[in-house]
């Protein structure tokens, strides 16, 4: 009698593959069984079945061809020479990220691939606006009380988001200038209500509209963030000489301070009442400060409040919806409750040019401009030029921040603003190669290979390491080890030495620590027809399997995926798997034109855009049981198995948050046994 298949044989049998049909020695029972199993065709990486030697009828054997293997020494070799002191931490506008560009386009010419349909090279360009200066000629004039109030030019300042010009008109409030809509099957929000939009019903033809910065109860993220790094780096400074001396009751009261620390910056904007025991607890007071896991607390605390589009509250975003409803010019305040500490509150310094509220920082990308000027106003002056409704601006945020509810008004006086910008461009790499299918359909495979640099010329912040100065955020996980994974996935599918159904192209994108800017340019400008990618796979930060194990995110842009993750295994490692899509990685493009997404991702650590992300952090062992999943993903997208784009649930949409950040999105857990296991790795009983 023949051999039993299992059903997870069975399963990949039905589909079919990709060869002719049995060979001319396949015996009667062999073939028979092919037939029954429904082998219409042979592919690669399905059964080959034989007969055992002797007599018809005898036992068959099931010889399952080997997929492309991944190699973790190559990957490992990899890294250290992207994430290298001589790399300078690969910062987009940096001479090294065309070093590397050349590097990585090298490697694709020795593998023997193609450029893409399309491209003159492997090396596919694109522009970006990264200098904007004033010029001489700026004005911005309010009239009050019937007369003329010109405003000091320290008090504002033209902003890249307009364009040189004049414009005059009746100055018109229109709160935060955003909106946002509960979605459908969403529990009710705290206030309760369904939706909020500042422009509705408002005239802004050839007003010019009074704009307060970034969102209800929504501070600047950017300063937030380095807020949070500078409490990270003081309790190090702090903590290394008290860890030496084993002084553990001096190290818990020192995480204690960092915590309440922490909870004094985030109490303006979340909830802070009644925190866990798990937020003040110390497992161990010579362990490192988590600040990512500390914020975390507060991040969930956040969810009942409607959520705003972080892409589209930045003061570019906002300004292309005002052009676009008419404004004839644009007056932003960043208001007092969007500050990130008193001292910053206090000040009320003014951003500049180009500057957004970002600390630091060189190289900035300045978004495209609107055909309007634009100005961004102290709100201590605008607390002194405009009464909205009988009240100051600063009083009218907090009142919109409490109850969601738009104040848009027009206020009876009338503005006159006259900018001059001067700009510049740079052209700034892209490397996409592709290894032929035999149909135009492409399976995406995708990897930033930039980081921030260093603290001169990048966005890296210098620390003490090991008793040494590190200046230079060689980010080794971010992203080294995605970039190193891509290339020997395309070393494995071209050793393997089959011709896959469906195109595989490989994409490394820069500028995506500047905002997802190489990613948004392929969409954008395309080579080839973007409607012919079936699926986007996206690797980012895959080098530190850990506790947490792998989170893989995206899985509510397909009905199909989790089937084929749940075939695949769990290549003995803890497995998140995260229905939403978040919006800060490269896949973000691809999800939203439809097209199914899967996000690889090892999680968020101590040294996220920090110089302590090193080579000696990798998990090697872990790396290549990441690479050999993803393999094993793309064998299957590459043979040409179904994969259909499925309008995400509730919840599974795109997001801020990264994978298992709400546990409303998670579909389930594994452990590395493969056992589904709740929140905090218990197993979970079967269903009867």
């Amino acid at each position: 009698m023949p051999k039993m298949v299992s059903q997870n044989l069975r399963a990949r049998a039905q589909r079919g593959c990709r060869a002719a049909g049995p060979s001319p020695e396949t015996t009667k029972p062999a073939l028979a069984l092919m037939l029954g199993l429904g082998l219409l065709a042979c592919r690669p990486g399905q059964p080959t079945i034989t007969p055992d030697e002797g007599q018809a009828g005898s036992e068959v054997t099931i010889e399952l061809p080997a997929r492309p293997a991944v190699d973790a020494e190559a990957m490992m070799a990899s890294i250290e020479w992207l994430a290298s002191d001589e790399r300078q931490g690969r910062f987009t506008f940096d001479p090294q990220i065309e070093e590397v560009a050349s590097w990585i386009a090298g490697r694709y010419e020795a593998l023997g691939l193609e450029p893409v349909s399309g491209a003159a090279g492997l090396r596919v360009g694109y522009e970006l606006r990264t200098k904007v200066e004033a010029g001489a000629s700026q004005t911005l004039i309010v009239e009050r009380r019937g007369e003329p109030v010109e405003v000091a030019a320290e008090r504002f300042t033209p902003r890249a988001e307009g364009a040189s010009g004049t414009a005059k008109g009746e100055v018109v409030f229109v709160g935060y200038g955003v909106s946002w809509t509960r979605p459908e099957g969403a529990q009710d929000s705290d206030p309760a209500i369904d939706s909020y939009d500042d422009l509705a019903g408002v005239d802004l033809d050839g007003k010019i509209v009074l704009a307060l910065t970034h969102a209800p109860n929504t501070p600047d993220l950017a300063a937030l963030f380095g807020a949070m790094q500078d409490l990270a780096e003081t309790f190090e400074r702090a903590a290394a000489p008290l860890r030496e001396a084993d002084a553990r009751a001096k190290l818990q009261r020192l995480h204690r301070k960092a915590r309440e620390d922490l909870l004094a910056l985030v109490e303006p904007f979340a909830e802070t009442k009644d925190l866990s025991d798990a937020y003040w607890k110390v497992e161990d007071p010579k362990a490192r400060l988590d600040i990512m896991a500390l914020a975390s607390e507060f991040i969930s605390r956040t969810k009942a409040r409607p959520q705003f589009d972080l892409r589209e509250f930045s003061m570019a975003k906002k300004a292309a919806r005002l052009a676009e409803a008419g404004a004839a010019g644009v007056i932003f305040v960043q208001g007092p409750r969007s500050f990130v500490g008193r001292e910053a509150r206090d000040a009320d310094a003014l951003p500049g040019v180009l500057d957004e509220g970002r600390r630091g920082g060189h190289g900035r990308v300045i978004p495209e401009s609107v055909a309007i000027p634009v100005v961004q106003l102290s709100w201590k002056q605008a607390d002194k030029l405009f009464s909205i409704g009988g009240q100051r601006l600063s009083k009218l945020q907090a009142a919109i921040d409490a109850d969601y509810q738009p104040r848009s008004q027009a206020l009876g006086v009338s503005a006159e603003l006259e900018t001059e910008l001067i700009s510049e461009r740079v052209e700034v790499p892209n490397v996409l190669a592709q290894l032929p299918g035999k149909t135009d359909e492409i399976i995406m495979l995708g990897a930033h290979f930039d980081h921030i640099g260093n603290d001169e010329t990048g966005n890296c912040r210098a620390i003490v390491r090991r008793d040494e100065r590190d200046a230079i955020c060689n980010g080794a996980d971010d992203n080294a080890s995605g970039t190193a994974m891509l290339l020997d996935l395309a070393r494995a599918y071209e050793d393997a030495g089959v011709t896959p159904e469906r195109t595989i192209v490989f994409a490394h994108f820069s500028g995506e620590e500047l905002g997802l800017l190489g990613s948004q340019a392929l969409i954008g400008d395309s080579p080839f027809d973007q409607s012919r990618v079936v699926a986007m796979v996206n690797l980012d930060m895959v080098g530190r399997l850990g506790p947490s194990g792998l989170a893989i995110g995206g899985l509510g842009s397909s009905a199909d995926w989790l089937p084929l993750l749940d075939e695949l295994g769990n290549h003995g490692m803890k497995i998140l798997y995260e229905g939403s899509t978040t919006t800060r990685s490269d896949h973000a493009w691809w999800f939203h034109r439809q097209i199914p997404v899967l996000f690889f991702f090892t999680g968020i650590h101590g040294d996220y855009h920090r110089a302590g992300d090193e080579i000696d952090e990798i998990n090697v062992e872990g790396l290549a049981k990441v690479g050999q999943l993803v393999s094993d993903v793309v064998w299957e997208l590459a043979s040409g198995r179904a994969i259909a784009w499925t309008e995400p649930a509730h919840g599974d949409g795109i997001g801020r948050g990264l994978p298992g950040s709400d546990p409303s999105t998670v579909i389930m857990r594994v452990d590395e046994q493969g056992v589904r296991v709740d929140e905090d790795g218990n197993p979970i009983a079967a269903a009867p």
